[in-house]
């Protein structure tokens, strides 16, 4: 856990229509959602937030009250504020044994970002497809967010020899999951998936993506999706950080076989 502070003098509009207090609140809630705060930074104190925007005590505590009340910070008593642990709607379980992470993204347009679609040569990538060192892959990198903050990032690779002029669908990646595209214009079926979860050292640039610090724990669930020919026709590998990530599965004990 570590504490972030702001050095430079703050302004807030007191010609606004709005209130001092909700333009405080909006301020710290965009600096959370952007990531300048994270979860578990200790905001500023009351006293620190009235010398930064020469507010009253009254100011602060109102917009305090406010991103408590939208689930945003905690108090903590005796050791002040602190940004809240975003723990995401469907935990991780849930995701890991359904067939494709995509598909359980709603409003795929509006909640992820596409941040790379290109081709490469990746001898590790080949040999995990079980493809020759020579083959291109299509690789698509695209961010997962919820309300604007960053949840995981979604690798997939995809045979060039399998899938000609892929990277001319990008508009259509936009809004579909990856899955369909393979399935409806290219006619290749998914059989069956193999998918593990390793728990690995986040590189600086996804890092950067995900709001956090390079080398912090991450999940990282690699999924293989295979044909009737059992031919690996993509490769998908997604990555989460593990301190926004959480864990669960609800069992019904009628279910349960025993």
């Amino acid at each position: 856990m570590h504490e972030m502070t702001i050095n430079q003098p703050l302004y807030l509009n007191r010609n606004s229509a709005s209130p001092l207090y909700y333009q405080l609140k909006e301020y710290l809630k965009e600096a959370i959602e952007k990531g300048r705060y994270k979860p578990n930074d200790r905001l500023p104190t009351e006293e620190e937030l009235c010398k930064m925007f020469s507010v009253s005590r009254p100011v602060v505590r109102q917009a305090y009250s406010l991103l408590i009340r939208e689930g945003l910070v905690e108090r903590q008593k005796g050791s002040g504020t602190f940004v809240k642990q975003r723990i995401k709607k469907n935990s991780l379980f849930t995701e890991f044994v359904t067939f494709s992470f995509e598909e359980n993204i709603i409003d795929l347009d509006k909640n992820t970002k596409i941040l790379k679609l290109e081709k490469i040569n990746d001898p590790s990538i080949n040999k995990t497809m079980n493809l020759p060192t020579e083959n291109e892959v299509v690789h698509i990198v695209r961010l997962v967010h919820e309300f604007e903050y960053p949840i995981s990032i979604i690798e997939s690779y995809l045979p060039c020899k399998y899938f000609q002029n892929f990277e001319n669908f990008f508009f259509t990646i936009s809004s579909k999951p990856i899955l369909n595209i393979v399935e409806s214009v290219y006619g290749i079926y998914i059989q069956y998936v193999y998918r593990e979860l390793n728990p690995i050292h986040i590189s600086q640039e996804k890092a950067i993506a995900l709001h956090g610090e390079e080398n912090d724990m991450a999940y990282e669930i690699t999924t293989k999706y295979t044909d009737g020919f059992e031919r690996i026709v993509l490769l998908e590998r997604t990555t989460c950080l593990v301190s926004n990530t959480s864990f669960g599965v609800e069992i019904n004990k009628k279910l349960v076989k025993r």
